[in-house]
């Protein structure tokens, strides 16, 4: 039988395997990263809010951090992928300014917002104009490593950070968790890589299955809702295909009824139900309903579990799956993974405009 799969190195022209089979490496850089901070002008300090500043692969980042710590953290923790503030940022706001370039404009927009209402703040990046900003303004940074595309840097964009919030107070020490997640992820990696077999990698089988398909993801709330940000995401840029996410419960209350009317879609949609042997009993209820719905338009779901000891691993289980699906999405669709050349173009067109605020 002819293996899929057997043009990768042809197709994956800048050996971004070797990204995801080394992902578990940044979570221990990122680790020695967030160790090595200091800034004086946040020694006890305690924030009324937190909002961290991104786009794309730096935002998820954020998005990891606020639902990871949603049963710790006692601050509001708000994700911004835009160039302005909400109204309540203000001196006792703590402001994370996450760019993996340095140079994203919509970041720095609100970077300097931040800086102008006084709010104590934080830049991550691998330089540029963030670094230069906040040298000349004395604030902490924290530099990370440089030469990935910003979607593969994720155990950058939020590891150093729960070393951080952890010296400020915020969190506790996550640092055993995090050696755990490493040493999963470390094994998972093998299972999914190019030369396991199909009968034993699950990223290639459901990889199979979604291709030619419209994926939609669905998890639940709480912890959960970055991982099918992410996964959506990875497929968008990695694969170049169309998914979607939705989160339950808020599904069934209207996205739900929407099953009804499905035209001629049914033959192409791919429900994708990842599921957490901790989510509520209810939710969990409630995603096999919805399954039984589909099954009954002739539209059948794949469902994931997570895996792990720990939350974070359970969390991070699921995002390095849906990172090798929608690689090996890529190679089937004959897709080098790695160029997003619509969003260079689209860099090019915002240089060229004049518009501003």
């Amino acid at each position: 039988m002819k293996d899929p799969f057997e043009k990768m190195r042809e197709i994956d022209r800048d050996n971004m395997i070797d990204l995801l089979m080394n992902f578990h490496e940044q979570l221990v850089e990122g680790v020695r990263i967030g160790e090595s901070f200091s800034a004086d002008s946040l020694k006890g300090f305690e924030p009324e809010s937190i909002v961290l500043c991104g786009m794309g692969g730096s935002a998820i980042g954020g998005d990891f951090l606020r639902c990871y710590l949603a049963d710790e953290l006692t601050k509001p923790f708000l994700v911004i992928r835009d160039y302005d503030l909400p109204a309540f940022v203000n001196s006792e706001s703590l402001v994370i300014a996450s760019s993996y370039s340095g140079n994203t404009e919509e970041t720095i927009s609100a970077f300097n917002e931040a800086f102008e209402r006084k709010a104590k703040i934080i830049g991550i990046s691998t330089g540029g104009m963030l670094e230069r900003l906040c040298a000349e303004r004395n604030i902490p940074f924290l530099r990370i490593p440089s030469g990935l595309p910003p979607r593969s840097a994720l155990g950058y964009s939020f590891a150093p950070l729960l070393v951080v919030l952890n010296s400020l107070g915020l969190v506790k020490d996550k640092r055993l968790d995090i050696k755990k997640a490493v040493e999963f992820l470390r094994a998972q990696a093998k299972e999914f890589a190019p030369d396991s077999p199909q009968d034993k990698n699950l990223a290639k089988r459901i990889a199979l299955e979604l291709h030619g398909h419209l994926p939609i993801i669905y998890t639940t709330t709480r912890h959960f809702e970055v991982v099918g940000i992410r996964f959506r995401g990875q497929i968008n840029e990695n694969a170049k295909m169309l998914a979607y996410s939705a989160v339950l419960p808020e599904n069934n209350h209207n996205e739900l009824v929407g099953w009804k009317e499905l035209y001629n879609l049914a033959p192409h949609l791919k429900p994708v139900i990842i599921l957490d042997s901790f989510d509520h009993p209810r939710n969990i209820f409630r995603a096999e309903f919805i399954a039984g719905v589909m099954t009954e338009l002739g539209v059948k779901p794949i469902f994931i579990h997570t895996k792990g000891e720990n939350l974070l691993t359970r969390m991070l289980s699921v995002i390095q799956l849906g990172d090798f699906v929608s690689y090996y999405l890529a190679i089937l669709n004959g897709i080098d993974p790695k160029p997003v050349q619509i969003i260079d173009r689209l860099k090019k067109a915002l240089a060229e405009f004049r518009g501003s605020k």
